[in-house]
This record gives C-alpha cells, structure tokens and sequence, in this order.
C-alpha cells in the first residue's frame, strides 16, 4: 500500500512538472509599410495597398504616413476595404501618423513620442490567445537626411540640392564627425531615446518596425564602403547601432548577414506612378531604411521579404542591380509607395 501511494504520488507530480513545462509555439507575420501619404501619391494608391495586403496575408501590419486627410480616419477605412475582400483585422491608432492592424485584438494603444511630422512612436500590446506581445510602429524625422552626404548631396539643411564640386557633380562630404553632427540635429534619436526608454522594464516580447529615415550600422562597412556611392564612409549609424546595443535584433540582417549579397534596399522604390522617386539624381540613394526589429526569449525568424518590385532609381534610373539574392513578394502587383515593404515571420515559444 505504502508503495502504491509512492508510485501515485511521483506519477502526480511528474504531470504537475509536465504541465508547468508545457509551451505554446506560434508563427505570426509581420509586414512594415510606408503607404507614401496613404497612397495618394499615385493614382488607385489606396486598392493597391489593400491588394499588397491581401497578396501577402499578414498577420499584423505597420502603416507609416496615415495622415487621416479630411478628418478621415484611414486606418479604419483600410480595415474595411479588407474585411469587404474577406479578411478581416483589428484596427490600432494611437496617434501621429503611425498606425495598426492585426488579426489579434490591440489593446493599450500609447504614443510615445511625436514631433509633428518629424517622427511618430506608439506602442500596443497584441493578445496572441491569452499571450501578450508589444508591438512598436516609428516614423522617423526625414530632415537632417545624413546619408545625402556622403553621396554629395545635402540632407534638407539648407536644402535638398546637389553640393556642386564647381563642376556639375557631387562633392561627397565624407569626414564622419561631420556626418554624425548633421545627422543628430534630426529628431531621430530622440524618437529612439522615448522608445528604448518606454521599453526599459518590459518583459513581454517586442517587435519594433517601421521607416527610420537612416541606413543601418550594419550595411555601411567595411565591405561597402566602395559601393553605392558610400564613397569610401564607414558609418555607425546611431540609432541601429543604439537598438543593437539594447539587444533588439534586426531580423533582415539576422536572416541575411552578408550586406554585399543582399543589401534589402527599401528606398527609393519604383511605383505605379512611373515618374522617378530618386532625391539624389547623380547618385546612388539606395539603402534599407525600413525595419523589423525583435527584443526577447524564445522568438526565431523564419523567414524574411522585400516586398514590392525588383526595381529602384539609381542614378535616376530604372534599375534591378543587386537584386539576384534577394527574396521579393508582391513584386507582380502595381507598386504605391517610393519605400518597399518588409515581410517577416517569426516563430514564438510561449509559456502556455
């Protein structure tokens, strides 16, 4: 008797310890997406957008530029034109012109940071079935634009102009105390600084994405430094780099190291407007200005996307350069934005 009462006892306790061990496994997608001023900037913008979205069925979507014109509340709007296709999505607005939509209710919608329209923060918590993610949209300042100068052009202080070397070409300012003075004089970090700083004590997992207005620390290297018109610049750009050292990871970069092979360019994007989105037409712009980032246990990438054509200005050109490794979605539809999208799907162990 006394050994049965053992046996039970152990066999108790070893389904006490399996059911506190028991985990939850989840993929979700996320999709980041400057709609380039909700799609007014070409024309049929708006159902092109709704098309992305249905082509790439993700589970939760950051939109940047929402200007909510005419008192119109776009993001509302957008959740319609879905929900009329057959999909349906929760709607997330918190203020600036960052917004939300998810699958999974949004809940504690805050902004966080706003500078009129030199950037835009906001933070909400996703129920993911009883399971509780954070997720951050940023809209980063678009002055100060430091990596302009490299390529011999100014940044929007005192203007978007060509630097001329006397001679009609670009004149590369390529002295790096002086890039970092020019580009700290945006609201960038700032915006970065409020971000990291509402996320301090935060134990649930993070997802921060969105346009940053600035390349990333890991694609100006060494082994770029004689491309794309980086013009020999090593450059740590500061708010990537400031993420990294906070231990959010770049899941682009993480799920493709090598930058040379595939430099993710975001910007400037070819669209269905067919006039050139290039800033810098003597130069090479492209970089990758628009991210997902993760911070937390138990989170792995599965799979990461450009999402847009394979196509962007280069020299004010028409170009698919450096675009053989790379992975495109959507590229087959009508493109609304000068910015590509950014498609990632993560995995996440929860404690159930």
């Amino acid at each position: 008797m006394k050994k049965t009462t053992t046996y039970l006892l152990i066999f108790i306790v070893s389904l006490v310890i399996e059911s506190c061990e028991k985990k939850l496994e989840k993929e979700l997608s996320f999709l980041t997406f400057n709609v380039w001023q909700e799609g007014t900037s070409v024309p049929n913008g708006f159902n092109q957008i709704r098309d992305v979205i249905l082509e790439t069925n993700p589970d939760i979507v950051c939109f940047v530029e929402v200007r909510n014109y005419k008192n119109q509340d776009w993001t509302t709007k957008i959740v319609k034109a879905l929900a009329d296709s057959g999909r349906n999505y929760y709607r997330g607005y918190a203020g600036g012109d960052v917004s939300f939509i998810s699958k999974y209710p949004l809940e504690q919608g805050k902004q966080v940071f706003t500078n009129t329209d030199m950037g835009t923060v906001v933070n909400f918590d996703i129920n993911i079935d009883g399971n509780i993610i954070v997720v951050s949209g940023v809209h980063l300042d678009y002055t100060y634009y430091a990596s302009n100068l490299p390529r011999g052009y100014n940044g929007g202080d005192p203007n978007w102009e060509l630097i001329d070397d006397g001679n009609g070409h670009p004149k590369p300012t390529t002295i790096l105390d002086s890039i970092q003075e020019y580009s700290l004089k945006s609201s960038r970090d700032e915006a970065i600084s409020s971000f990291t700083n509402s996320m301090k004590s935060e134990t649930k997992p993070i997802i921060l994405m969105g346009d940053f207005n600035e390349p990333s620390f890991l694609d100006w290297t060494e082994k770029t430094k004689h491309m794309f018109d980086h013009n020999g610049v090593v450059y740590p750009w500061d708010n990537t780099k400031k993420l990294h050292q906070d231990g959010f990871v770049d899941t682009f970069r993480a799920f493709y190291p090598d930058e040379v092979t595939n430099p993710g360019f975001t910007w400037p994007s070819y669209t269905s407007q067919m006039k050139s989105t290039s800033w810098t037409p003597l130069s090479d712009e492209r970089d990758r200005l628009d991210y997902i980032f993760y911070k937390g246990n138990g989170i792995k990438i599965k799979d990461v996307s450009i999402v847009g054509p394979y196509e962007s200005f280069v020299y004010n050109k028409l170009e698919t350069l450096n675009t053989d490794k790379e992975k495109f979605m959507a590229s087959n539809l009508p493109w609304p934005s000068d910015h590509k999208a950014l498609f990632v799907k993560l995995l996440f162990t929860f404690q159930k």
